[in-house]
C-alpha cells in the first residue's frame, strides 16, 4: 500500500483520472482555459528545487483593472467568467497580493498559481466561483474562503500549508475537488476535518509528511466515505472493505476516549462551577456587608449633618448675641468718654434746645445722656436761659461756648504758666 502512494502514477492506474485535475496549475493551460491543450504533453510533477526557482522573485507585479481588461480582452468586468494570472515563464514578474476583483463578481475561474502570494484575501465578492487555482506560492494558511459555497475546486498544491480548518468543511459544503499536494500536513486529526464533505469525490495529499505514516488510505478511505480518487488513484472496493475491518475497532476505541475525555472535562466543569457558587456566595456576602457598612455611614452622616445645623444655628445665636455685645461695650465706651468729656466741663451749664432733645443721642459733644436727663429732671423741665456768670458771654450755639471756654481755660494756663517763669 505504500509503495502504491510513493510511485509515480503510470498512465495505465492513472487513466480513469480526470484530466482537469491532472492540468492544476499547469502552466500548458491555454490562458483563459484550465483544459490541457491537445497537442501538448501530459504533465509531470513539479520537483521541490523547481518550485523553489519559481518563487525566486524577478520583480513584482500587481493586478489592476486595467490589466484583466487587457487578458480578458472585456471592457466590462461584470461579463468575465474565467481569469488566468498564472506566471509561464521564470523570468516574468510575479504577483503577490490578490486585489482589484470586486467587480469581477461573475467570475467562475480563477488560476492565480506559479506566483509569489502569501495570504489568500480580497475574494469576499467572488459568491460565483466554482474553481480556484492557487498552486505553486508561499501561502502558510487557508482562509478567506468562508463565502465560497459554490466552490467545486480548490487547488492549493506546492505551498506551506500546515492545517485544515474547521470551518473549511461546514463552509465549503459544494467542494468536489481538493488539492493540498506537496504541503507540510502531518497529522491524520487535520484530515478527519474533512468528514462533513459529503459531495469530496477527489483528494491528492501526496508528497506531504502524513503520506508516510501507515494505513494512510484506508485512514482516509474509512472517514471520507464519498471518496473516489485519493492521490490520483481510484479507490478500489477492497479498500473499501479493509477500511471498516482496520479501523472500526480504532474508531469505537477512538470514541470511548473521546467520551472518557468529554467525561473528565464534565467533572472539571462541575468543580469549576461548584468554586465558582462558592466564590459567589462569597461575594454576596461581602456585598451585604458592604451594603450593611454603606447604610452606617449614611445613617452617621445624617446624624454628622444634624449635628452640623445645630452647632451652625448655635453659632449663628452665638455671633448675634457678640455683636450685640460689642455694640453695646461699644455704647458703653462712648458713654464713658462723654462722662470724662463732662467731668471736665462741669462748670459750665448746659441748655437743650428742645425738650425731645434729651431723650433721643445728643447732639453735641461733651454731654451724656445720663446727665442731661438728671439735669433736665432736677430743673423740672426746659429753663429759660440765664445770664451767664461773670466773665462769660452766651452763645446760641453751646458748642462755640465750649470751645470760647476751652481757648480762656488755655490762655489762663498761659498766663499763669508766664508767671510762674517770671517769679
Amino acid at each position: 500500500m505504500k509503495k502504491g502512494v510513493t510511485q509515480r502514477i503510470s498512465p495505465r492506474r492513472g487513466a480513469k483520472v480526470s484530466l482537469r485535475m491532472q492540468s492544476l496549475g499547469s502552466p500548458l493551460l491555454d490562458p483563459y482555459s484550465l483544459t490541457p491543450h491537445p497537442t501538448r504533453l501530459p504533465l509531470h510533477r513539479t520537483t521541490h528545487s523547481k518550485m523553489d526557482s519559481n518563487h525566486h522573485i524577478q520583480g513584482i507585479r500587481y493586478i489592476t483593472e486595467d490589466l484583466i481588461s487587457r487578458l480578458t480582452k472585456q471592457d466590462n468586468l461584470a461579463f468575465v467568467r474565467s481569469l488566468n494570472l498564472a506566471v509561464t515563464k521564470s523570468g516574468d514578474k510575479k504577483f503577490k497580493f490578490i486585489e482589484n476583483l470586486e467587480k469581477c463578481e461573475h467570475l467562475q475561474i480563477l488560476n492565480v498559481s506559479h506566483n509569489v502570494i502569501e495570504k489568500i484575501e480580497k475574494l469576499e465578492k467572488l459568491h460565483n466561483l466554482r474553481e480556484l487555482h492557487l498552486s505553486n506560492n508561499i501561502i502558510h494558511k487557508i482562509e478567506g474562503l468562508e463565502h465560497m459555497a459554490s466552490l467545486q475546486l480548490l487547488n492549493l498544491s506546492s505551498n506551506d500549508i500546515e492545517h485544515v480548518p474547521l470551518w473549511l468543511a461546514k463552509k465549503l459544503t459544494s467542494l468536489q475537488t481538493l488539492n493540498l499536494q506537496r504541503n507540510k500536513i502531518s497529522s491524520l486529526h487535520e484530515l478527519s476535518r474533512l468528514k462533513p464533505l459529503k459531495n469530496l469525490t477527489e483528494l491528492t495529499l501526496a508528497e506531504n509528511p502524513i503520506a508516510n505514516l501507515p494505513h494512510y488510505r484506508l485512514f482516509l478511505v474509512f472517514h471520507l466515505r464519498s471518496l473516489e480518487t485519493l492521490d490520483g488513484q481510484p479507490i478500489s472496493q477492497e479498500e473499501r472493505e479493509q477500511a471498516p475491518q482496520r479501523f472500526q475497532m480504532e474508531e469505537i476505541e477512538r470514541l470511548e476516549q473521546d467520551l472518557e475525555c468529554r467525561v473528565a472535562e464534565i467533572g472539571k466543569l462541575q468543580s469549576e462551577q461548584v468554586a465558582a457558587v462558592e466564590e459567589l456566595e462569597q461575594q454576596e456576602e461581602l456585598i451585604d456587608q458592604l451594603q450593611l457598612k454603606s447604610l452606617q455611614q449614611q445613617h452617621c452622616q445624617a446624624q454628622q449633618e444634624q449635628e452640623l445645623d445645630t452647632k451652625t444655628k448655635l453659632l449663628k445665636q452665638k455671633t448675634v448675641e457678640l455683636t450685640r455685645a460689642c455694640q453695646k461695650q461699644y455704647e458703653l465706651e462712648q458713654e464713658l468718654a462723654f462722662q470724662k468729656i463732662d467731668a471736665k466741663f462741669e462748670p459750665y451749664p448746659y441748655y437743650p434746645d428742645h425738650a425731645e432733645s434729651l431723650l433721643e443721642e445728643s447732639p453735641y459733644i461733651g454731654k451724656a445722656r445720663h446727665k442731661r436727663n438728671a439735669v433736665y429732671v432736677a430743673s423740672g423741665g426746659i429753663q429759660s436761659h440765664q445770664m451767664p456768670t461773670a466773665g462769660h458771654v452766651e452763645t446760641d450755639n453751646p458748642r462755640q461756648d465750649v470751645a470760647k471756654i476751652s481757648s480762656r481755660d488755655c490762655s489762663q494756663e498761659q498766663t499763669k504758666g508766664t508767671e510762674e517763669g517770671v517769679w
